[in-house]
């Protein structure tokens, strides 16, 4: 079963979560959400087969505002190798239970451009809750990124930073001197790409402000824009121009943002 198969909408936010329990584990769920962030959920699962940790199916309900869908199948070998790839180190302990674990809990929260921000934050939320109740990782499809759970801690402790959401959910990427972003798709909103003619570093922290920006006014730059980022001018044409995102055929559902020195 390959990780990046998701067929969720692609203003969706989706993770798969390895985790070393069965489906039980509602309960608990719901008191560490409650003991972490101070506020009521009910995750509720069931089972589709009896005498089996998946698969299974249930919900992550709240007080107010949309719910949460899970879906619960059977373990990814490939996760294993791609820990290594994490921003954040796993431990020795972590990747054994990484190795180890008993199946994959799939969580998918469908956004809408004027909440993506909100969505973002509550989805951020529950995938803390997870690692902060023992799953050994968490695996985002839409940035083919996978997030050790000292990584998710270390964003989780001020998510009304924006940058906390943004290194959470938004990846670069690049190939053939351009530089793309990941997980600007499940927001609604355009991905980004830049020529890489300063450098790496210049590319990444130009389109992560870029980025940062258009989440926090929820709205996407039109082309012919022009951007004061630092002490440079910046103009937005349509994209892409530069390569197509290949592994995540998801990204650029909603258009890509071309960013170029003016």
């Amino acid at each position: 079963m390959a990780p990046i198969a998701e067929k969720a909408a692609p203003n969706s936010f989706v993770a798969l979560i390895p985790v070393p329990w069965g489906l039980s584990s509602g309960p608990m769920l719901g008191e560490v959400h409650g003991e972490t962030w101070l506020e009521v959920a009910d995750y509720e699962v069931i089972a589709l087969a009896s005498d089996a940790a998946y698969p299974g199916q249930g919900q992550v309900r709240f007080e107010h505002g949309p719910a949460a869908q899970i879906i619960i199948e059977e373990p990814i070998e490939q996760l294993v190798s791609m820990a290594a790839m994490s921003r954040e180190p796993f431990t020795a302990v972590e990747a054994v239970l990484l190795k180890e674990h008993a199946a994959i809990w799939r969580v998918t929260m469908l956004t809408e451009r004027e909440h993506c921000l909100e969505t973002a934050r509550r989805f951020a939320r529950i995938v803390s809750t997870f690692v902060e109740a023992g799953a050994p990782g968490v695996f985002l499809p839409f940035s083919l990124e996978m997030h050790s759970p000292g990584f998710i801690k270390q964003q989780a402790v001020d998510l009304e930073q924006l940058p906390a959401v943004v290194n959470l959910f938004v990846a670069a990427w690049n190939q053939d001197k351009w530089m793309m972003t990941r997980g600007l798709t499940v927001f609604g909103l355009p991905e980004l790409e830049t020529l890489v003619d300063e450098g790496l570093n210049a590319a990444y922290f130009c389109l992560m402000d870029v980025a940062s920006a258009m989440i926090a006014q929820q709205d996407a730059y039109p082309p012919g824009s022009r951007l004061q980022i630092g002490p440079k001018l910046y103009q937005v044409a349509a994209g892409p121009l530069g390569p197509r995102d290949e592994k995540v055929p998801i990204c650029g559902a909603f258009g890509v943002l071309s960013i170029a020195t003016a």
